[in-house]
């Protein structure tokens, strides 16, 4: 799947220091992109940040997808410094891996808090600019198990059915408003997450999925609104 021109767009990635987030700020950098970087964790951020700032225009700020203001406040970075927001990626996840009846109450918490919520809450932020501009994309990161629940996964896989469903009524929403909703479903990649539940590294490139977004960014989108597209090799 090609890169698409996104020559002159602005682009804010939750999660942006590393994995699928870092991948995706850089290749919408190479696709000729503004982008506004945000993640949890300030110094990794900003060694990102300072990293990709060779390729393109970085701004970027520490966030917890779990605050709605450090959101508004992101939002509000990308209004600031570039003058407008043209696209949301929400890849800010978490995963625990292990029998459900073992999962300690404070990771179901963080699976709902910013599996599900870090996405209402930066989609929330977001909207209104792109509602009044008449255009904007919205990528969620998803997952495989959003289709089918994988044991072991209890939590992370109900937490990313509720993404595709908040990604299929929120276009339906505002999709004759000019703002595109989709989602990325990924089987697996190569990410820290992905050996904190397997105990390796092992799938596919983090470069693979980044791939996949921006050709959903990109003028011509490789599914309709609403939609996941499934990326497993």
């Amino acid at each position: 799947m090609s890169q698409s021109d996104l020559t002159g767009r602005v682009v804010l990635v939750t999660g942006a220091s590393r994995g699928i987030g870092l991948a995706t700020a850089r290749a919408a950098l190479d696709a000729g992109a503004r982008v506004v970087m945000g993640a949890r964790t300030a110094e990794r951020l900003r060694r990102a940040a300072e990293e990709l700032s060779a390729r393109g225009e970085v701004a970027h700020r520490a966030i917890d997808v779990r605050d709605y203001g450090d959101m508004q406040a992101f939002v509000d970075l990308a209004l600031e410094r570039f003058g407008r927001a043209d696209a949301l990626v929400n890849d800010a996840g978490v995963a625990w891996a292990g029998d459900f009846a073992a999962m300690p109450p404070a990771e179901i918490e963080a699976a709902v808090a910013v599996n599900v919520g870090g996405v209402l809450r930066a989609t929330r932020a977001v909207l209104p600019p792109m509602l009044e501009r008449g255009a904007g994309t919205v990528v969620n990161i998803s997952s495989g198990v959003a289709h089918h629940g994988m044991p072991g996964l209890a939590a992370y896989s109900a937490s990313k059915f509720a993404v595709n469903g908040f990604t299929e009524a929120l276009a339906g929403e505002v999709g004759t408003a000019g703002v595109g909703v989709y989602a990325v479903c990924p089987g697996r990649v190569a990410t820290d997450m992905q050996e904190t539940v397997s105990g390796r590294r092992q799938g596919m490139p983090p470069e693979r999925i980044a791939a996949a977004v921006t050709a959903i960014l990109g003028p011509e989108p490789p599914l309709r609104p609403g939609q996941c597209l499934d990326v497993y090799q």
